[in-house]
């Protein structure tokens, strides 16, 4: 059932990235593949949209951002009924085990560092749209 809820959503992805040359790049990459995009530059933007934004797809999710981190979006994402099984991509320079073991457990579907490699990015991402 949940993959015909996914299924039915517009082909579309948010990036929750404060970072704008990185959103940047992630917006193209998204777009050259047929991908509506959506970019919010900090948390607060990210956690104002799930009342009145459509869930996407797939989000992609920074960590450390101005007004809310990204654990923050993650924790009202997974507690928004709508937007409760939206695909989570976090993307971080945060490298240490702890800060994605907390991840996993807040229950993002995948985390990926930065620097980031573009085709293993697009494969993750293909993985959780299937």
């Amino acid at each position: 059932m949940a993959k015909s809820t996914l299924a039915s959503k517009p082909n579309s992805v948010h990036i929750v990235e404060d970072d704008r040359v990185i959103a940047r790049l992630l917006s193209h990459w998204l777009k050259q593949r047929g991908f509506k995009v959506k970019i919010f530059g900090d948390g607060r933007q990210a956690i104002a949209n799930l009342d009145t934004g459509e869930p996407p797809r797939l989000v992609f999710l920074d960590i450390i951002m101005p007004y809310a981190d990204g654990f923050e979006v993650l924790a009202r994402m997974r507690k928004h009924k709508s937007w409760k099984k939206v695909p989570v991509i976090m993307l971080s320079s945060k490298s240490s085990e702890a800060n994605i073991v907390r991840a996993f457990e807040a229950g993002v579907d995948d985390y990926v560092t930065k620097p980031f490699k573009p085709g293993e990015l697009m494969v993750r991402m293909n993985r959780l749209l299937k």
